[in-house]
């Protein structure tokens, strides 16, 4: 019997709220046409979002800072920059909104002989899922590549098969991830590993492609970087030694945008700086104060031509130049 009750309230509370939500009536006309009182519509309506049954998503047009953008096109040699509004200070709406512009951006440039290279990271994976859940869009590229190695063992911390499979689904593209460590102990190794026949052919479909995707990062020892332990302490002490202020894809450079260690980044297994640096299109996100530094040192040196940033971190590039 309760069964039959749950089931039933369960039904009228679907029908309320769609009525509700998606037929526009008010709580008094509901009331009347199911037979029940008006507090008993406004309990379902709230039990239905309490239990998942209604979700909200705010969607609303975000325009560059026109300002601001104008001040980087000044400063820096770049072919786009979009700056997004800060209508909060957090961090994850900023980030998101961020993911959002650059989400719209790829989706309009994307074309289907196009590969497309991407890092992995928090910020990829929801650049990623914005394509996947919210972007109304035919179409195709190719190839979709991730461009290094992953900083753990567990492929939770990178998400890199999360991203690339998301990312290929959406431009009906075949997927390639590049299963092996960012970094290792020598030499050596990071060439015999880039020969192997199961790696080397994903590190070629990275250089030819013509599209590259990523986050840029901060050097502290709070990067993920850092804390995953792609990078030794004795390694992560040497880079930030010699001037170390950001990352793409695990490869550090200063603030003129240059590598700081040769021997580091003959260890590790990815597009170096250079690689990236040749691609015609190279699209960089990085959203928070702690960036500072990293995206000046990543625009400097001409590492992005395509930069999607938040006002508030914006304005603060624009103060330390």
């Amino acid at each position: 019997m309760s069964k039959e009750i749950e089931t039933s309230e369960l039904n009228l509370m679907l029908s309320v709220v769609k009525k509700y939500y998606e037929l526009g009536m008010n709580q008094e006309q509901i009331a009347k046409e199911e037979f029940i009182s008006k507090s008993s519509v406004c309990r379902l309506i709230k039990k239905a979002v309490a239990n998942g049954y209604v979700r909200f998503q705010i969607n609303y047009p975000i325009e560059s800072v026109q300002s601001l953008e104008n001040e980087f096109h000044k400063r820096f040699k770049l072919e786009k920059v979009f700056i997004t509004p800060s209508y909060t200070d957090d961090h994850d709406i900023r980030l998101r909104d961020t993911c959002r512009s650059m989400a719209n951006d790829l989706c309009k440039i994307m074309q289907p002989n196009d590969i497309l290279c991407v890092s992995w990271g928090s910020t990829m994976d929801k650049l990623a899922g914005i394509i996947s859940k919210e972007m109304n869009t035919n179409k195709k590229c190719s190839r979709v590549v991730m461009m290094n190695g992953s900083a753990a063992g567990d492929i939770i911390s990178t998400k890199s098969a999360q991203i690339v499979e998301q990312l290929a689904e959406c431009f009906d593209a075949e997927g390639y991830i590049l299963p092996v460590p960012l970094i290792v102990d020598n030499k050596h190794t990071a060439d015999v590993i880039k020969e192997d026949s199961h790696v080397k052919y994903v590190i070629d479909y990275a250089r030819k492609s013509n599209i590259a995707v990523f986050s840029i990062g901060a050097t502290s020892y709070k990067s993920v970087l850092r804390k995953r332990g792609a990078y030794s302490k004795e390694d992560y002490d040497e880079i930030l030694s010699l001037g170390a202020v950001g990352d793409i894809a695990g490869y550090c450079f200063n603030i003129q945008g240059e590598p700081v260690s040769k021997g580091v980044d003959e260890r590790m297994i990815g597009l170096p700086l250079e690689d990236i640096k040749s691609k015609k299109t190279r699209m960089g996100i990085a959203v928070g104060e702690k960036k500072v530094e990293a995206i000046i040192g990543a625009l400097h040196g001409g590492l992005v031509n395509r930069f999607y940033v938040d006002e508030m971190t914006a304005e603060q590039v624009i103060k330390n130049l």
